[in-house]
């Protein structure tokens, strides 16, 4: 805090104006002068509460008193935290300062000599390119200190006053991202869907990066049951973070309630190279193609599945290898077919079913020992 105050008692040091247009606009009045080196005491003693209406008397004789501006400024800063009227007043410190470059700029346009003059005693000398920047950054980091001081309150559970003070900062800041993702986390928190989505909507508006705020409408678009929305804006999410498969699978589960299916293909099979392999995936995408009429890569997948279903040397879904006996059949794999009927028998010994797939699979093979080996299995089971 110090620091910080040291700051603006060297600024003032540095902001002797006179000789022109902007030094008039510094004058003040005798009770005026008295004022501010009264001000000036009491900010150098630590006495903010008899500096601070000083200051501000001076401000209201003359508003454009840059001294006034910065150290009322810099007490709203630093002892008040009152970082919206801190902000206002360094803001108007700034216009006044670059009122001396627009004198400045004038002059060059009328008389170059005179500029010259002019910038090395008004600008140059008093270091106001500087102070300028200084001034900026003590600006910018009132909206700093504004969102933090909003984030504390979220982390307070102080929801209300955390809407406050985003609300302030939007008022000021209108394309502010982060005050409405945090105004909408705020509303969340007090289970207000409706202005909680109205602020996400915004914030994915103003900010094309913000996968927070798409995820949160996403959720709430599939909960709503607006499946194209929800896979739209997963998709969104997805295309900001390409290496998650959990984006590419909401995606395509979004888009599968929609009845979007080449739309929902398109997503799992992102899903499903960016993953391990799973089942639930290699299923899914089985049962899409297999909508789409793509036989041969929806019997591909599902054996991918059964595969891996029977990698702990236990099989967990036996229907799934019925189905890809008879997907299998469908395209003309009979050795595949020989392997995995086999494997369907083994599960069930009983099953005609699985008996009569393998010699059919055995006749088309032309292999007559099978044939003969599954027809006297199929006679034992009548």
């Amino acid at each position: 805090m110090k620091r910080n105050l040291k700051f603006f008692v060297t600024l003032i040091v540095l902001l002797v104006l006179s000789g022109s247009l902007f030094a008039a606009s510094q004058e003040l009045t005798a009770d005026g002068k008295k004022n501010l080196r009264s001000a000036n005491m009491h900010l150098g003693g630590e006495r903010y509460e008899k500096a601070l209406p000083l200051y501000e008397s001076v401000i209201e004789e003359n508003p454009h008193h840059i001294i006034a501006l910065e150290k009322t400024g810099s007490i709203y800063y630093n002892i008040k935290k009152d970082y919206l009227k801190a902000r206002s007043l360094f803001i108007a410190a700034i216009q006044e300062i670059n009122d001396v470059y627009a004198e400045y700029e004038e002059l060059q346009k009328a008389d170059e000599k005179a500029a010259d003059k002019f910038y090395n005693k008004e600008i140059k000398k008093e270091k106001l390119d500087m102070v300028l920047e200084q001034l900026k950054q003590f600006k910018d980091s009132c909206f700093d200190q504004l969102i933090n001081a909003g984030k504390l309150k979220l982390q307070e559970e102080d929801y209300n006053g955390a809407i406050q003070i985003f609300t302030d900062v939007i008022n000021i800041i209108p394309d502010s991202t982060i005050s409405y993702r945090l105004m909408a986390l705020s509303y969340e928190k007090l289970e207000d869907t409706e202005n909680s989505i109205r602020y996400f909507i915004k914030t994915v508006e103003l900010d094309s990066t913000d996968i927070i705020a798409r995820l949160k409408l996403a959720n709430y678009y599939f909960n709503v049951k607006k499946y194209e929305e929800a896979g739209n804006m997963f998709l969104e999410a997805a295309g900001l973070e390409p290496e998650n498969p959990d984006n590419f699978y909401n995606t395509g589960l979004a888009f599968m309630n929609a009845k979007k299916d080449s739309l929902a293909y398109n997503a799992f099979m992102e899903s499903y190279k960016l993953s391990s392999p799973n089942m639930d995936v290699l299923v899914t995408l089985s049962n899409l193609a297999l909508k789409m009429d793509n036989n041969v890569e929806s019997t591909k997948y599902l054996q991918e599945a059964v595969d891996l279903d029977r990698e702990d040397g236990e099989v967990n879904y036996p229907e799934y290898v019925s189905t890809l006996c008879y997907k299998l059949y469908g395209i003309k794999k009979f050795d595949e077919l020989i392997k995995y009927g086999e494997i369907w028998h083994k599960l069930n010994p009983l099953s005609k079913e699985a008996v009569q797939m393998l010699y059919n699979a055995s006749k088309e093979n032309n292999n007559k020992e099978l044939m003969s080996k599954y027809e006297k299995i199929y006679k034992q089971l009548e």
